[in-house]
């Protein structure tokens, strides 16, 4: 599957003559698989893919024939030629995963070289700016593969403080929004007549 994404990615960056950004999608879901044979940063970068080659040939008995592999290796130094297929990741529930890929949109679209800041920097000055770093790989392999059951709990304790909090409400408030709204709607005096009257025409 990851070899046929590879091929239909770098098909759609040749043929299409726009800006061209490729996601792995669903990286939250990666735990409830197989472990991969390799780090993250190996599938999102697309480096030696010919380490995958024994991968591929374990997977099934039919593919472990000579013209397969040699199919294989044709596919491989096809991609690796081109050079152009790179992946960022994405979980979608998660705001950091959906923010770093905002940004890498922003990046692939020219958006952040646009003028609304520093339209005198170089784009350089403006690729190194404050907050335009990348999420690295190696955080989103420890977030979603090797550390995730911390993370989740973590996370889930934030939730339940910030739900507790809330519910205690802000000072001055008393904690029943619903009710401070009603009251000043209630009380809020009519609205004076400005004068204006208006005569519709038959």
């Amino acid at each position: 599957m990851y070899i046929s994404s590879l091929i239909l990615c770098l098909r759609a960056m040749l043929q299409m003559d726009l800006p061209h950004l490729n996601v792995l999608t669903k990286i939250d879901n990666l735990s409830n698989y197989a472990p991969l044979p390799f780090n993250l940063d190996f599938y999102t970068e697309v480096q030696d893919l010919s380490y995958l080659l024994p991968h591929l040939d374990a997977e099934s008995s039919r593919v472990s024939h000579d013209k397969f592999g040699a199919l294989n290796n044709a596919i491989i130094d096809l991609i690796e030629e081109f050079g152009l297929v790179g992946f960022e990741t994405l979980a979608v529930e998660d705001k950091k995963s959906m923010m770093n890929l905002l940004r890498a949109i922003d990046r692939a679209s020219g958006y952040v070289f646009g003028p609304a800041e520093g339209a005198n920097d170089s784009v350089w000055q403006v690729a190194v700016r404050e907050g335009m770093r990348t999420m690295d790989i190696r955080d989103v392999q420890e977030r979603w593969l090797d550390a995730k059951d911390e993370y989740d709990e973590d996370e889930r304790r934030q939730l339940e403080e910030e739900a507790r909090k809330h519910e205690q409400g802000t000072p001055g408030h008393g904690g029943n929004n619903e009710e401070d709204d009603d009251d000043f709607y209630s009380s809020k005096a009519p609205i004076p007549d400005g004068g204006v009257k208006v005569i519709r025409k038959k």
